[in-house]
């Protein structure tokens, strides 16, 4: 009787797992039923609870395309993004399938939505071209830098003149200066100050310029690297010596000039800066002070005027 009790528990417990096991099976199927009949809702919700419990890549290729047929374009993208990464050998139709949702944001005029479908293309195909919807997410409002900078190369290869060229390096550059700083975004500057004909891109540009200069100044000066950083200061207080950043850049110069031995040319940096009266600043204290440290111990051979 033992014997017979055990083995009923067993066929109870066995019969159990097997429910436990189907459950993920009968939504699909039951979601392949909805979507054959069109109701893409339902097979939607179907296909969601299937992959909860059991995340294999073909439902969520399922889940991709039902949530595409109902413009749940979040979803969309996620459940095609999660077929590449169960699946890796099924990237290209998950690449496929993060197009369409690019195209149906497109459509759409959903800058949100495309923007997370091309940032996911790029992410599992980074050799497919985006250039159409590139462009469409730079030009949305409020991009944030961070995803610029995975679309934005394919944005400039889809540029449809030289003039939009121009304007996305100069937005590539700002936004590579934000996450990856200048030893990137400083040639782009530069590029965008040699091409541009635009004075408003030209003088964004030329304030990069300046901006990077400065901190490869203030880089150079760390490393003791007098003569570098000198080069540096000039570069920037050639774009503009009345900003902050040319003024910062002047007394950088003075430092570096000083340490080269010519007291005389850093004297008249410093003095440059203290000259302004409209800004006083920081910048403006920190110049004053290398002025009196001068004055305290100037030689017979500089003029008091220079030191003044």
């Amino acid at each position: 009787m033992t014997i017979d009790w055990l083995a009923g528990i067993g066929l109870i417990c066995g019969a159990a797992v097997l429910v436990g096991c189907g459950r993920a099976g009968d939504h699909e199927r039951r979601g392949d039923e909805a979507y054959g009949q069109g109701r893409y809702e339902e097979a939607l919700e179907a296909y969601r609870i299937a992959v909860s419990r059991d995340p294999d890549a073909r439902v969520w290729a399922k889940a991709g395309a039902a949530a595409l047929r109902t413009g749940n374009l979040d979803l969309a993208s996620n459940a095609y993004l999660r077929l590449a990464a169960e699946d890796p050998t099924r990237s290209e139709e998950a690449a496929e399938g993060l197009e369409s949702v690019a195209r149906a944001a497109d459509r759409a005029k959903d800058g949100k939505r495309l923007e997370a479908a091309i940032i996911g293309l790029g992410m599992i195909a980074p050799n497919r071209s985006i250039g159409r919807y590139a462009l469409a997410v730079v030009r949305r409002p409020g991009a944030e830098a961070n995803d610029l900078v995975g679309v934005l190369p394919a944005a400039i290869a889809a540029a449809p003149d030289a003039e939009t060229v121009d304007s996305l390096l100069a937005v590539y550059a700002a936004a590579l200066l934000e996450t990856s700083g200048c030893d990137l975004a400083l040639p782009l500057f530069q590029a965008a100050v040699r091409r541009s004909r635009n004075p408003p891109l030209r003088a964004r540009a030329e304030n990069g310029v300046a901006e990077c200069s400065l901190v490869q100044g203030l880089r150079a000066e760390a490393a003791g690297k007098s003569e570098d950083a000198a080069l540096w200061f000039a570069a920037a207080i050639r774009v503009d010596s009345a900003t902050a950043v040319g003024r910062r850049a002047l007394v950088g110069y003075g430092d570096a000039r000083l340490r080269l031995g010519d007291t005389l040319t850093g004297a008249l940096a410093y003095q440059a800066v203290v000259a302004d009266r409209v800004q006083s600043d920081s910048t403006t204290q920190m110049a004053q002070d290398r002025l009196e440290e001068l004055r305290a111990r100037a030689p017979d051979n500089v003029p008091y005027t220079i030191l003044r």
